[in-house]
This record gives structure tokens, C-alpha cells and sequence, in this order.
């Protein structure tokens, strides 16, 4: 009986069964080649997206898009909705994009009047998009050096500002107009400080950069920022008391306007976007130099009363104070105990400086939040109309003089003093020997301060 061999091949299959198995195999390659391909496609465009030449772009379009169509669903309920029979829809959508470009801080000129008393509050609008751009380009380029860092962020700076010239130039009509020169400016500043704020928060390069300044600047910059904070606060006390204290005349002229809904929405809109500015006027009153509301007619702390003058129909304007009282004298106090919230502020953080270090420090602190407080009144001025209104506001020059030495008297003496810091609990390290001998993990034990 004959044993089978070892190496007896396989019957083979019908050529049917061949046929399908080639074509198996065949599929099976096909699937491979298609895998592969869709693997580089998908690593190419994930690397392209990653470039800063494709992300800040797009980021910039997004933002010009989503603010857009924020401040267009504001107008098209004012538009549709409002007591005012509306207009063609070509209109609405200029309206849009100029009220758009106005939130960057660029005037706007209607029916051939400019108006440049901007409601500062709408650029709250593009600059918490352009923060949000900012941290998405972080996480998607994913920056380690320096010249991609500033590539990104001069990108989506430069491209967001064209994008707001472009909106300004297909938004203007004869009715509203605004300048495309100037939206390219201010778009290039809103997006840098916007972008530049997402980085830092997403970043840390530029961390890495601020801890190489001189101390003794960054003690300068952090006091005249505390010193201009404080009067931004007081300046929003006073802002408040009076606008407690005309509620009344406030309702009244509201309900004046006999607002719908939506007319409601959006004079609300407006006046909180105006909030900047009125509190602009509040620290021109609060450091004495008053604010103007045209030839003749000054709202000052030391102005017995405030002739009757005319002003535009609108709720907030319903705040300013008729007349001062005897309390009104007192303010300067406030602008020197602010200097004095400054001089112990840089007796904490220059606490290792000399007396006359920190003297000077206080000096140039000073003359820092006179400058800052020089920028915030000179953005409150401007003009709400023509005529008697084509000036109104706050004297910047006056009013950063009038801060800047009430600053230096409170903040020269408190400077010099010795800040007591408070001591930092120790911390004692007590090796523990367990019952067999072995040591066991050091233990920290905190002695009482």
C-alpha cells in the first residue's frame, strides 16, 4: 500500500472560484492603494492647515463673517421691526457693514453729517472675536518659534483690516458713509490687540519675552495702570450716582421715543455701547475738567448750574447733572487718594529700591496714567451732530493735567514707605523611622507663622 507524498499539491479550484478569488485580491489592493492615498491627502491638508499662510486667513474671515452676522441680526430687527416703515434690503445690508466698520472706532458720516463720537462698547464685538481667533491660531499652528509666532499673528492682523476696508467700500451708500482708509487702521489695531491678547493667553513665548524686562519698568507699568484703574472706578461711582439720580428724566425720555421691541433692543444696544464714553465724561467731571457740549456750555464740578441747552434724543444724555452742589468739591480728593493707592503699589514691588528710587518711580507712574487718562477723555470727545454739536466732550489736555497732579500729591508721600510683607509659612522636613528601622517617606510638617 502506497503511502501519499508529503508535498501532493492541493486540487485545484474551478475556474469559477479563480476567478473570484483573483478579483478578492485584486479589491483588497485597490482598498490598500485608496487607504494609503487618503492617509497622505489627509496628513497634506492637516499640515497645510496648520501653515500660518492658510490659518490666519481664515481666521480673519471668521471673525469679519460672525461679526457681520451679529450686528446684522441687531439691524434687521431694528429694520423690520421697528416703528419706521423699512427700507430695501440693499440698504439694511450697508447699514450693516457700516455699523460693522463703526465698531472698530471708525467715524460714520449720515446724511452728510459726521457723527465721531464713537459707542466704544460695540468694539467689544470684534475684539473678543479677535481674542478667540487668536487662541484657535495657537492651537492649530502650534508656534515654537518666534517668526512663526509673529507671521501668525501679523497675518491674521494685516488680512482682518483688508477685510474691514473691503467691507467699508461695499457698504458705502450716499445716506452712510464711513472712510475705508481709516477702517483699514483701526482694523489693523483692533485685530493686533485682539490677536496679540489670544496669543498671550494660549502662548508662552511672549510670557517667556515680558520676563525679560527691567523690573523697574514693569513696576512703572503696573502702577500707572493701578492709578488709571482707580479713576476709571471712581469715574464709574460718580457715573452711576447720576444715573441713579435722573432715572426718572431717563424713563421719561424713553418713553418719549415710543420704542417697539425691537427698537427697544436695539437702543439698548446703544447705550451700552456708549458706556465707554459717558464714563469718559464722568472722569472729565470727576478730575475737574468738566465736559463741553458746545460753545458756552460746560458741565463742570465747580459750575454752580449748567445753562438749558438742547441735546439729541437719547436716554443716556438724560444723566448729565443740571447744577452742583457743595459735595462737588470734594472730588479732587478722590484723584489724590488714587495717587495714594499708586505710591503703595510701588512700595509693595519696589520694596528693595531706596527712598528716591521709588520717588521717581511714583513720578513716572504719574505721568504714565496722565497719559492713559490723556487717551480715554481724547476717545470721549467728538462730535454728535453738526452745528453746536460738531465738539462735545471732555478737554483731554486739561483733564490728563488736572489727573497727573492730583496723582503726584498722593502718590510722592505713600511711595516712601516701608511696605510690611507678609511672612511666608516654613516648612521643617522630619525624617519618620518606621518600627523595623526603615526610613519611610520624608513628611513636611508647616510651623505656624
Amino acid at each position: 500500500m502506497e503511502r501519499p507524498s508529503a508535498h501532493t499539491s492541493a486540487p485545484a479550484l474551478p475556474w469559477p472560484l479563480r476567478v473570484i478569488a483573483a478579483m478578492g485580491r485584486g479589491l483588497l489592493r485597490i482598498r490598500r492603494l485608496v487607504r494609503r492615498a487618503w492617509r497622505s491627502l489627509v496628513h497634506g491638508l492637516e499640515w497645510l492647515g496648520r501653515s500660518p499662510l492658510i490659518a490666519a486667513p481664515f481666521a480673519a474671515l471668521s471673525v469679519v463673517l460672525v461679526g457681520l452676522t451679529t450686528i446684522g441680526l441687531i439691524v434687521a430687527g431694528a429694520w423690520w421691526g421697528g416703528v419706521e416703515p423699512p427700507g430695501p434690503w440693499q440698504e439694511a445690508l450697508s447699514v450693516t457693514g457700516s455699523t460693522w466698520v463703526m465698531a472698530y472706532g471708525v467715524p460714520v458720516r449720515l446724511l452728510e453729517v459726521d457723527y465721531s463720537l464713537i459707542p466704544w462698547g460695540l468694539m467689544v464685538i470684534p475684539l473678543w472675536l479677535s481674542h478667540q481667533a487668536g487662541r484657535w491660531l495657537m492651537g492649530v499652528v502650534r508656534p515654537r518659534r518666534w517668526r512663526t509666532l509673529v507671521v501668525t499673528w501679523a497675518l491674521a492682523a494685516l488680512v482682518g483690516a483688508g477685510l474691514v476696508a473691503v467691507v467699508s467700500v461695499l457698504a458705502d451708500i450716499p445716506d452712510v458713509q464711513t472712510s475705508a482708509r481709516r477702517g483699514l487702521v483701526m482694523g489693523l489695531v483692533v485685530g493686533a490687540l485682539g490677536v496679540g491678547s489670544g496669543i498671550w493667553r494660549s502662548n508662552d513665548l511672549p510670557r517667556q519675552a515680558i520676563g525679560r524686562i527691567p523690573v523697574v519698568l514693569r513696576v512703572v507699568l503696573r502702577a500707572s495702570f493701578v492709578g488709571f484703574a482707580a479713576l476709571v472706578g471712581l469715574a464709574a461711582v460718580v457715573l452711576a450716582v447720576a444715573a441713579a439720580s435722573s432715572f426718572g428724566e431717563i424713563v421719561t425720555v424713553t418713553m418719549a421715543l415710543e420704542p417697539t421691541m425691537f427698537d427697544a433692543v436695539v437702543l439698548l444696544v446703544l447705550s451700552l455701547g456708549y458706556l465707554p464714553t459717558l464714563m469718559g465724561w464722568a472722569l472729565g467731571y470727576l478730575v475737574g475738567a468738566g465736559v463741553s457740549l458746545g460753545p458756552d456750555v460746560l458741565v463742570s464740578p465747580f459750575v454752580a448750574a449748567v445753562p438749558p441747552t438742547p441735546l439729541p434724543t437719547f436716554p443716556p444724555l438724560a444723566a448729565l447733572p443740571d447744577a452742583s452742589g457743595p459735595a462737588s468739591w470734594a472730588l479732587p480728593a478722590l484723584i489724590v487718594l488714587a495717587g495714594a493707592l499708586v505710591g503703595l503699589s510701588i512700595s509693595r514691588w519696589a520694596a528693595k529700591e531706596g527712598p528716591l528710587i521709588r520717588i521717581a518711580i511714583a513720578l513716572v507712574s504719574a505721568v504714565v496714567a496722565a497719559g492713559w487718562v490723556f487717551a480715554f477723555l481724547w476717545i470721549s470727545s467728538g462730535s454728535l451732530g453738526d452745528g453746536r454739536l460738531a465738539s462735545i466732550g471732555p478737554d483731554a489736555g486739561l483733564g490728563a493735567l488736572l489727573a497727573g497732579v492730583g496723582l503726584v500729591i498722593g502718590a510722592l508721600p505713600t511711595s516712601i514707605l516701608r511696605a510690611q510683607r507678609r511672612q511666608r509659612r516654613l516648612k521643617v522636613v522630619e525624617p519618620v523611622v518606621t518600627g523595623d528601622g526603615t526610613p519611610s517617606p520624608i513628611t513636611t510638617a508647616e510651623t505656624p507663622a
